[in-house]
């Protein structure tokens, strides 16, 4: 039985240290169920974030198919790239190549939304709508099972997300408290269960860890129409508003999150509730965030950030210079 990571291993590796031999073969990392986060445990990146056989589907003929599992590994092995360009410059700690050249943004966009649309979460509202009855393809008879009606929704609205994160200003973020990421690793603050994922991906705040420090934030509609500054691409940096991005984090978990282990953030269940279960009855926390924009031409140097950088990463490989790219 395949064992498909819903958690690309190439975000994992972000919030892991490698193991022995070089080039290390297995990477770890710490994590923690959702209804015990101080109950932290070692993990394989291969053994957590995934199911078997999670993505394997019917297709329109009802013969199996692994094309989904395909299709995400091609996204992991094109995003690898901007990663190296993002948080590997042993110069700086916010990249100073932002903002991102129109085909890594392009990349970039549709990885994020694989990770709004993948996830086990998505899959337990799809669920709780009543999809497999009533989500339909043209032509197509009903999915006979969740997944099949998982896949379906994933191709019908991938790239509608996909193009919703693409046009929307991006914030490059460094943040002194430390980060966890989860199963839900693209955060839609105040709508990340709400039934349209597109206008919600449009509209609201988005929170994406990519190390124990940096994220990628893109600020909601309000926030754009008061601040100039937030209608394009920038940099920011947040401190004591960290912890609010740890919360968020935490609280849109599905079942478990993730850390590096020399980043342990500050994770306090009683500090933030965290969302209802898809189709649960709940209150669902709503934050308001504020932060400054960095002025352009500066950004965060390395040597706040030295420390901060998973060994085995920043540490051991040469900066990416953006060959194939278009940057020169």
């Amino acid at each position: 039985m395949p064992n498909d990571h819903h958690v690309p291993r190439v975000h994992l590796r972000r919030f892991a240290i490698p193991g022995p031999g070089t080039p290390p073969k297995e990477w770890f990392t710490r994590a923690a169920n959702v209804a015990s986060p101080d109950k932290v445990f070692p993990a394989n990146i291969r053994k957590v974030g995934a199911e078997g056989d999670f993505y394997t589907f019917q297709d329109f003929d009802g013969e199996e198919s692994r094309d989904l599992e395909t299709f995400f590994t091609g996204l992991e092995s094109d995003v690898a790239g901007v990663w190296r360009l993002l948080l590997d410059d042993p110069r700086y700690a916010l990249s100073e190549v932002w903002p991102l050249p129109p085909r890594m943004r392009g990349t970039l966009a549709w990885y994020l939304a694989a990770q709004i649309a993948r996830t086990t979460r998505q899959r337990k509202r799809l669920q709780v709508w009543g999809a497999s009855e009533s989500f339909t393809v043209p032509g197509a008879l009903t999915p006979p099972d969740l997944a099949t009606t998982h896949a379906r929704y994933i191709a019908s609205t991938l790239e509608g997300i996909a193009q919703a994160l693409y046009v929307r200003p991006w914030g490059l973020g460094f943040s002194s408290a430390c980060l966890p990421t989860s199963d839900c690793p693209v955060v839609i603050l105040n709508a990340h269960d709400d039934e349209d994922q597109v206008g919600a991906a449009l509209t609201w705040d988005i929170v994406f860890p990519l190390d124990p420090h940096r994220f990628i934030f893109m600020p909601d509609q309000q926030m754009v129409e008061d601040d100039p500054a937030k209608r394009r691409d920038h940099r920011l940096m947040m401190d004591g508003v960290g912890l609010a991005l740890v919360d968020a984090i935490y609280a849109a978990a599905d079942r478990h999150i993730f850390m590096h282990p020399d980043h342990p953030p500050m994770l306090d269940a009683t500090r933030s509730p965290r969302l209802p279960a898809p189709g649960a009855k709940g209150f669902s926390p709503q934050s308001v965030l504020m932060y400054p924009v960095l002025e352009d031409g500066f950004t965060v140097s390395a040597r706040w950030a030295t420390h901060h950088i998973p060994a085995g990463e920043g540490g051991r490989r040469a900066p990416f210079t953006g060959e194939g790219f278009g940057i020169r």
